[in-house]
This record gives C-alpha cells, sequence and structure tokens, in this order.
C-alpha cells in the first residue's frame, strides 16, 4: 500500500469503502466473493453482528492481497516475505477470532413430535 500524502490546509479527506470499489476489476471480485462466503460459512450477513461483518470484510481484504501476492511469487515475481507472512498471520488472528468452525442456518425443522401434532390437528 502506498501512503497518501495529508490534504492541503482546508482540503477535504474522501475516505474510500469496499462500496466504492468498480466490481468488475478482479481484485475487487475476488475480495466480494470472500467476504460473501465468509458470511455465508457464519450464518449469513442477517445473523451477523456489524462487528463480525467488519472483520469478514478485513479477512477478504487481506485474502485478495495474499492471494496476489502468492501469484506474483508462484509466477517468479519477487515479494516481501516479511510482508507476505505479516498479512498471514492478521488473517489468522481475524479468522481465529471470528470462528473457524461452519455454523448452519437457523433450523426451522420440526421435530416429530410437533409435526405429528401439527398433522394429526390439522385432518380433524
Amino acid at each position: 500500500m502506498e501512503a497518501e500524502s495529508a490534504p492541503k490546509a482546508g482540503g477535504k479527506v474522501r475516505l474510500k469503502t469496499l462500496a466504492d470499489l468498480d466490481r468488475r476489476t478482479t481484485a475487487a471480485r475476488v475480495v466480494f466473493e470472500l467476504r460473501d462466503s465468509l458470511a455465508a460459512d457464519l450464518g449469513g450477513k442477517a445473523n451477523l453482528s456489524v462487528m463480525k461483518l467488519e472483520l469478514i470484510d478485513n479477512v477478504a481484504c487481506l485474502g485478495a492481497m495474499l492471494k496476489d501476492a502468492a501469484a506474483s511469487y508462484i509466477t517468479g515475481e519477487p515479494i516481501d516475505i516479511n510482508e507476505f507472512m505479516a498479512l498471514t498471520n492478521a488473517q489468522r488472528r481475524l479468522l481465529a477470532d471470528l470462528g473457524l468452525e461452519r455454523r448452519a442456518l437457523k433450523d426451522i425443522t420440526p421435530n416429530l413430535r410437533d409435526y405429528a401434532a401439527n398433522a394429526y390437528g390439522a385432518a380433524k
């Protein structure tokens, strides 16, 4: 990442978000696909707190950066191994914070007793 210079006195700072990305770029597609997959594994966006969604966004961005660095390395381009390891470690810690186990969506399947009671009651 390259640092931007501070705005001149009286200048406005415009912060960019993931929503500002052109979704046609490979990098953006990787980020959004990973973000959506992670959210689905954790029970879906509707079931996640804002805090978890923020962590997921960060994990997805780190994932895209890692995939890019790995592809560069594999094609023979030099990479900064210390930066790569720092990104890997940061992503691993965030993933551990989110939980590494997949969570099912809420099970709405009735148990056999409830099903039989409703079926029997509806038949009368």
